[in-house]
């Protein structure tokens, strides 16, 4: 439901930018059109509301089994075996937090520059209503609540690693924020050029080698 209220409030946005545009003329609408270019509010809004979200599933397996063939192996097979197998959904979203932080706008002949700060994982939730486990025990070994719950504490932390350094995913947020941003300037008729803090800085060391 947030997701559809964020797009519709993007495109209502977009919308209203190409009346006031149009409707109000060159001349009248010049400062206006300065003031909806150079706005960082709205850009910030714009950014944040941008989200991407992403879903799967994080799984892990925990066993005391070997499977190597051994009479030991076996034995405890039979009467020690503690193993696990699960599988939960998750609901990943990935974008830019500008709480406290400044963003970078500026204008020249048509063409707007923004510099936004690089997008990372804001939020990382499991689905533990739908976790999908399996379990094999030996004849000595009972229920242990304790493990489990161990288990799917290292699955969260492991999983929410792996995310938080997902490189596609963030790339993907990017493309997001630029398409969306550059609808948002489209009906005014300027070119539009985002950048992120990590791109200027490969390209400080790149300048810097050459």
């Amino acid at each position: 439901m947030r997701n559809r209220f964020s797009s519709f409030f993007i495109f209502l946005l977009i919308i209203i930018i190409g009346f006031l545009a149009y409707f109000l003329g060159k001349k009248s609408a010049s400062k206006t059109v300065d003031n909806v270019v150079m706005n960082d509010v709205l850009i910030k809004q714009i950014a944040e509301l941008s989200a991407l979200e992403v879903q799967g599933n994080a799984s892990i397996k925990s066993s005391n089994i070997a499977n190597d063939g051994s009479i030991t192996d076996n034995f405890k097979k039979l009467f020690l075996e503690r193993t696990f197998n699960i599988s939960v959904p998750y609901v990943a979203k990935y974008g830019i937090n500008l709480d406290n932080q400044r963003i970078n706008i500026e204008e020249k002949n048509k063409k707007v520059f923004i510099v936004l700060p690089n997008p990372r994982l804001l939020s990382y939730e499991l689905r533990l209503d739908r976790t999908n486990a399996a379990s094999k025990k030996g004849l000595f070994e009972g229920n242990d609540e304790a493990a489990y719950n161990k288990l799917i504490q290292k699955l969260y932390t492991q999983s929410k690693a792996q995310l938080e350094g997902n490189t596609g995913y963030q790339e993907q947020s990017k493309e997001k924020i630029r398409k969306i941003i550059k609808d948002y300037y489209a009906p005014l008729n300027f070119e539009v050029e985002v950048s992120f803090s990590n791109e200027l800085r490969s390209k400080v060391t790149d300048e810097a080698r050459q």
